[in-house]
């Protein structure tokens, strides 16, 4: 049996299956079709393969974590640089961002710190 994965028509990638998957996989087919749920099973699926898709991205291109996306915002409103949507987008791209501001960041909220805080404390 033979499974592909068609990107715009212009990439095709074989998805290898052994036989025992090839037939569960067709009994799935089935269930759905006569059950009705056909819907159901290529909503799940369609999901299925997105979240392992994403998984396979180089790291630079998964999901920022929600820690570097909370950082990075810090980091644009205390110094008033505009945050690039890349950043919010790519992992990648936050680090980037974050690289380039936080020396300029942690100062800039140690000099805060200084002028805030009581003298001889």
């Amino acid at each position: 049996m033979l499974l592909q994965l068609v990107f715009e028509d212009q990439w095709s990638i074989p998805v290898p299956m052994d036989d025992r998957l090839g037939e569960a996989l067709g009994v799935q087919r089935e269930r759905a079709c006569h059950d009705e749920f056909d819907l159901a099973f290529v909503e799940r699926l369609s999901e299925c393969f997105a979240n392992s898709l994403a998984a396979c991205l180089d790291p630079d291109l998964q999901l920022p974590t929600d820690s570097q996306v909370k950082y990075a915002m810090d980091i644009a409103r205390e110094l008033g640089v505009s945050l690039p949507a890349d950043a919010l987008r790519f992992r990648g791209a936050a680090h980037d961002f974050i690289d380039r501001f936080e020396d300029v960041f942690r100062a800039n909220r140690e000099r805060r710190r200084r002028l805030t805080s009581p003298p001889g404390g």
